[in-house]
């Protein structure tokens, strides 16, 4: 049985679509394709319970996850959090995207995918780490590798002012670091949206000092820049 949806080729500008799994339907499955090597991106948002992602590269282009085909990442976080896919350097070809319940939750669901080139971060938004109100300074410790390209950071002004970001790579690598506000709140990085942009060289921190409006909704984006696995730190603090 071939896929429920058949979304073609992927491009730089995502495909979205909403639709529900529960007790009747209990996993949506997607084929795609990828016209030229690049790296995937998937998004899960709008989430009432937990629900999962996994995408697979289909080797026999039936449409369908079979014995043959392999599992290339997934994303499974608790409860009702967004989740997402970013994966590099992946070969034309078919794929086919999985979207499960957890047990027996019945949820709704935003999905978005596209496909960015290799050097590119991911164009799309979820709350990969909700920061909530950022009225004081925050560090967080993560990492990033060729199945997790981006990890992006949602977070809340409360009272207009400066704000840094400070990105410590760690070790003497290289993941880069821009802010975007979703003006339209369409959880897509479109154009103007990005605010600012840090891509200091191999092993320096990566800084970004911007006044930001209360209210707006912002998110912060890690990214990989070479295929590299990489621990990094990210400091968000009023100034």
């Amino acid at each position: 049985m071939a896929a429920e949806f058949s979304l073609g080729t992927l491009s730089d500008t995502p495909t979205v679509l909403s639709n529900f799994v529960g007790d009747l339907d209990p996993q949506d499955t997607f084929s795609f394709s990828l016209a030229s090597s690049g790296n995937i991106n998937v998004a899960l948002t709008g989430l009432s319970a937990n629900v999962d992602v996994k995408v697979f590269k289909d080797l026999n282009s039936n449409g369908i996850v079979d014995a043959v085909d392999t599992q290339l990442a997934t994303s499974s976080r608790s409860d009702a959090s967004d989740e997402a896919i970013n994966i590099t350097n992946q070969a034309a070809g078919a794929y086919v995207a999985q979207v499960n319940r957890f047990s027996r939750n019945n949820s709704g669901y935003d999905f978005r995918l596209s496909t960015t080139g290799f050097s590119s971060p991911s164009n799309l938004l979820s709350s990969d780490i909700l920061v909530g109100v950022l009225t004081s300074s925050r560090k967080f410790n993560d990492s990033l590798s060729n199945n997790d390209t981006s990890d992006i950071y949602n977070f809340v002004v409360d009272t207009a002012g400066s704000f840094r970001f400070t990105l410590d790579p760690v070790e003497s690598l290289d993941p880069d670091l821009r802010l975007i506000q979703d003006i339209n709140s369409n959880l897509v990085v479109d154009p103007g949206e990005v605010i600012a942009t840090s891509s200091a060289g191999s092993g320096s921190n990566d800084v970004i000092t911007n006044f930001l409006n209360r209210g707006d909704n912002y998110f912060v984006q890690v990214y990989q820049f070479s295929g590299d696995f990489v621990n990094y730190s990210l400091t968000a603090t009023p100034v």
